[in-house]
């Protein structure tokens, strides 16, 4: 009886083609609001895919900011290195001689020949200070009292 009732329901032709209209005009409310949805999921996409392709490129760009600065880092412990190799083996080839063995000897070892004496004098700023802290009087002072 239901199938009936609505067979026996009889409308007009305008009344129709209205009802008709607005299901269409519904429907094309339904796929825009879809083709938005839609759209709006891809721009979100694209904005995402562009952040995140700018986060990586500036991770990269520190990464070779660091090592530039490494590498110019390693380039000025070479060259210091290189220039002690350079003092060290120019040291290597006078090892041998003769005159270099007594300059080391008399400046490290403080070696004397026999017959010499060696004098160990103060350094002028410790001098001042030892004369200050026994009680002597420099010769400026004394001038300068007087």
């Amino acid at each position: 009886m239901n199938s009936r009732k609505k067979s026996e329901k009889i409308i007009s032709m305008a009344e129709a083609r209205e009802r008709r209209r607005e299901k269409r005009a519904q429907g094309k409310t339904r796929r825009s609001a879809k083709r938005g949805n839609r759209i709006l999921a891809y721009r979100k996409f694209y904005i995402a895919a562009t952040l995140f392709l700018l986060v990586m490129a500036s991770t990269y760009a520190v990464r070779i900011a660091v090592l530039k600065t490494d590498e110019a880092r390693a380039t000025a412990e070479l060259k210091t290195v290189q220039e002690q190799k350079a003092r060290l083996e120019e040291e290597l080839a006078h090892i041998d001689d003769p005159a270099y063995i007594e300059q080391q000897a008399r400046t490290r070892l403080r070696m004397v020949k026999p017959g010499e004496i060696y004098y160990v004098l103060p350094e002028r700023g410790d001098a001042e200070s030892d004369a200050e802290s026994a009680g002597v009087e420099s010769e400026k002072e004394k001038a300068e009292a007087e």
